[in-house]
């Protein structure tokens, strides 16, 4: 020590030395306190996030087996008394209006058609 220094500015120097040291041990503290908290709330979110993966498979069985064909034939046939139809009761396209009797020359239907289809000989109409 010289003799200029007082013993006061050397009291002020150690318990600013300490301050430091002090505010430094309470930052360390609290940072790894945050980080261990932040651990273990990740650690929950795993284990939440598995369980929900878990609850998706299951589910994606389920559906799978709900729309099973013979699940959904069941169904229709139990619940919604739904059957096939009788044969001959599914007329489809062209061909299907011209057997039924129903295509007249009028161009009704040809112009509600939607998409190309065969062409239709004079002979048949």
């Amino acid at each position: 020590m010289s003799a200029r220094t007082s013993p006061l500015a050397v009291v002020a120097r150690a318990g600013l030395l300490a301050g430091a040291l002090a505010a430094v041990g309470v930052f360390e503290v609290w940072s790894h306190t945050r980080v261990t908290t932040a651990g273990y709330r990740l650690g929950e979110l795993q284990k939440a996030q598995e369980k929900l993966r878990a609850e998706v498979r299951t589910l994606e069985v389920e559906v799978a087996t709900l729309r099973a064909p013979g699940r959904l034939q069941a169904f229709a046939r139990a619940r919604l008394g739904m059957a096939p139809p009788a044969a001959g009761a599914v007329v489809a396209g062209r061909a299907g209006m011209v057997a039924a009797g129903r295509a007249g020359g009028s161009g009704v239907e040809e112009s509600r058609r939607t998409a190309p289809v065969e062409p239709v000989l004079a002979a048949a109409r």
